[in-house]
């Protein structure tokens, strides 16, 4: 497992806003997420069936698959996130675990974040001791038989990931995937029940709420033109119309959020 795994990267905690779905994030080479439900409800496809998981399940992605994105508008989930860099692609457990006890569950992931944030923890200490914990109790607690997407979808994912900041348009995708247009619509309507410029949309805000509340100290107008968007007034528009709060409203609620 130390072979495997080098660092705990990030710690972080995620309120989903009140919508039944969110856009996917996929998981880039060589890292890891852990997301671990600490309130509300979601819905997760395996073996073909949607499955409702609520507080103290465990979502365990590799590289290759997409973060957890479905969930319930009158109960969205809440979970503390996990990030892991890590030196080869097998995951040294199952993808989705339910452990003995939820407040336990909850607790040694609250633990992990708080320690991550407290300026003072050995971190090579807190990566082995965090690692090691997911490792050990979803391999005694699984929930199999998990799909992943395809591979070209994931390689879509990753191409938008990586270009959020320029003009992004259906035609540049599926050039640089060399595929056809109306095969790409299909790929992401199938899998993720939209059309791949509202994806790119979606990600986009996604990324400029994790800058919002990173505390780094970037301006409104420098996050707006980090995740590609043309103007401010087109980022606050877009943005109210997605999560119902400005960006400046945005960063003051979450930037520090309690559990």
């Amino acid at each position: 497992m130390a072979d495997h795994m080098e660092q705990l990267l990030r710690v972080g905690y995620f309120v989903c806003p009140e919508v039944n779905e969110v856009t996917p994030a996929p998981i880039r080479e060589g890292m890891e997420c852990v997301e671990i439900l600490t309130g509300g409800k979601l819905r997760f496809n395996i073996d073909g069936e949607e499955k409702i998981f609520t507080r103290g399940a465990v979502f365990w992605h590799k590289f290759g698959e997409t973060t957890i994105c479905k969930t319930f508008a009158d109960d969205p989930y809440r979970c503390i996130v996990l990030h892991f860099k890590v030196n080869t692609p097998e995951r040294p457990g199952p993808r989705v675990s339910v452990w003995d006890s939820p407040d336990e569950t909850i607790a040694f992931a609250d633990e992990c974040r708080k320690a991550f944030h407290s300026g003072n923890a050995d971190m090579a200490l807190l990566s082995n001791y965090a690692y090691s914990v997911i490792s050990w109790k979803a391999s005694v607690r699984p929930v199999a038989g998990v799909p992943e997407c395809p591979k070209i979808l994931l390689e879509a994912c990753y191409f938008i990931e990586r270009k959020l900041k320029q003009n992004l348009t259906p035609e540049v995708i599926s050039s640089h995937l060399n595929l056809s247009r109306p095969y790409l619509f299909a790929l992401f309507k199938k899998h993720f029940g939209k059309a791949p410029c509202h994806y790119v949309q979606e990600r986009r805000i996604a990324k400029s709420k994790m800058l919002l509340t990173a505390g780094d100290g970037a301006s409104i107008k420098e996050i707006a033109m980090l995740c590609g968007f043309g103007t401010l007034e087109v980022f606050y528009r877009q943005f109210k119309r997605q999560s119902g709060l400005t960006p400046a409203e945005y960063r003051k609620k979450y930037s520090v959020v309690p559990l």
